[in-house]
């Protein structure tokens, strides 16, 4: 993506994406207390989402993959299908990272790489 042909929509995506990276940080936090909570699997969920929507967006793929594997997760288990766990919420965790990274690439104007 060139970022300055997009400064608007890119300017829009920080605001955004940052403050859903904030929430889901909390969240995460939130859910090692309350694995079973339906409502916070579906918030980190939409969180997820809608980072990559706008990412897609943009054409930040790496960020789109990233979001895309962990919202899928999300979706296994807030359908039941998977519990949390310690050792998956720190894949969680380590996913976030990734994501935090690539979006502070994204407001140095870098282009996010993958697995950042």
């Amino acid at each position: 993506m060139s970022f300055a042909d997009d400064e608007e929509i890119l300017q829009d995506f920080l605001v955004e994406a940052g403050e859903i990276l904030e929430q889901l940080s909390e969240q995460l936090v939130d859910l090692e207390q309350r694995p079973d909570d339906k409502d916070l699997l579906n918030a980190i969920f939409r969180g997820f989402h809608t980072v990559k929507g706008g990412a897609g967006f943009l054409q930040l793929n790496p960020m789109v993959e990233c979001c895309h594997v962990t919202e899928n997760l999300f979706d296994i288990l807030r359908n039941g299908q998977r519990t949390v766990t310690s050792e998956l919420m720190d894949v969680v965790l380590q996913a976030l990272d990734a994501v935090n990274s690539q979006f502070e690439a994204v407001q140095q104007r870098q282009e996010p790489e993958c697995g950042s």
